[in-house]
Order: C-alpha cells, then sequence, then structure tokens
C-alpha cells in the first residue's frame, strides 16, 4: 500500500512535541515503512522588533500537522494514543487523505517563493509614532494606514500647521 497525507489533530502549541514523539515511535518500533514523515505547515511573515525587521515562521494552521502513513488498524491507534492527539481530521466517520496537489501546496511557502512577504505589526490607524530615522527623524505623527505586504506606514506630520502625509518603512517608526 503507498504512503497518503493525513491530517492529525493536535492540542495547539504542541505540534512540535507531537512531531518529535511520533518520529521517535516510528524509529523504536521500526515503523519507517509504515510512517514516513510529519510536517508541520508554517509560513513566513516579517515582524519588527526593536526596529528591526526579523523574518519569523509562523504555523498555518495551529493544532494540526500532516502525517505521511499507512492508515490502518495497527497504525492508527498509535498516534491517536499519544496524550496531546484529538485524532484524525475525518469527513463523517471516515478519515480521507489529502491529495498530492494540496499537500505541494501547504510545503511550499507561496510568500517566501514569490518574495512578498507580508510584515507584521503592532500599529494601528490613529496611533502616536516618532520617527527614528531618515529627514523627518524624531518628528512625531500619527498613524494614518497600515500596509502590512508592503511594509510601509503613513504617518500624519504636522507642518506648519498643516497634516503631511508621509510614507515611512514600518522599520523607521516606534510607537509612543
Amino acid at each position: 500500500m503507498t504512503l497518503k497525507w493525513y491530517i492529525l489533530n493536535v492540542h495547539s502549541g504542541k505540534e512540535e512535541f507531537v512531531a518529535q514523539k511520533i518520529m521517535q515511535m516510528v524509529k523504536a518500533l521500526g515503523l519507517k515503512k509504515q510512517i514516513s514523515e510529519v510536517f508541520i505547515p508554517k509560513q513566513s511573515s516579517v515582524e519588527v522588533k526593536d526596529g528591526k525587521k526579523v523574518t519569523v515562521k509562523k504555523r498555518m494552521f495551529p493544532g494540526y500537522i500532516l502525517v505521511k502513513m499507512e492508515y490502518n488498524e495497527r497504525t492508527a491507534p498509535l498516534l491517536t494514543n499519544i496524550e496531546e492527539v484529538r485524532g484524525f481530521v475525518r469527513t463523517g466517520s471516515k478519515v480521507y487523505p489529502l491529495s498530492e496537489e494540496e499537500v505541494k501546496a501547504l510545503m511550499e511557502d507561496k510568500k517566501a517563493k514569490s518574495g512578498a512577504t507580508k510584515v507584521v505589526t503592532k500599529l494601528r490607524v490613529n496611533d502616536a509614532v516618532r520617527i527614528t530615522d531618515g529627514v523627518f527623524k524624531d518628528l512625531i505623527g500619527k498613524v494614518a494606514e497600515v500596509d502590512e505586504e508592503k511594509g510601509k506606514v503613513k504617518v500624519l506630520l504636522t507642518m506648519l500647521g498643516r497634516e503631511v502625509p508621509y510614507d515611512v518603512d514600518i522599520s523607521l517608526v516606534e510607537k509612543l
């Protein structure tokens, strides 16, 4: 029988632990031919921390992992008896495997592949910010727009009694 990908529901935050536990079990019981791979879908994003952009990988589906296995009466109970595992994702009472196309789509980090990585920020519209670098360094303004896709914010700066919009990189502003 060929190995197929199945979705396993686990306690959120325990994905890495369960994946390690499954692979330890496979090694200890010699099940490499029945359970070959465990995969936790993750996506790259850029966060701004201390004025620097940092790339982080976050789980795409917290509480779910993929297991490439032969689903049968021997292998399924081994996985579902792990304490942090809730069970296989089912449709009605039957467990169905994912198609190869679905798995390939999950395994490719499309954002990183295309180069368009989303910047995650805690800045929101109307937040007071200070510009940390550039021509308007140390000026204080108000956030008018946040564009996480481009990694930019539009800050309204008050100059000569008027509000002037200024587009700036997210890493160059600090929330007050």
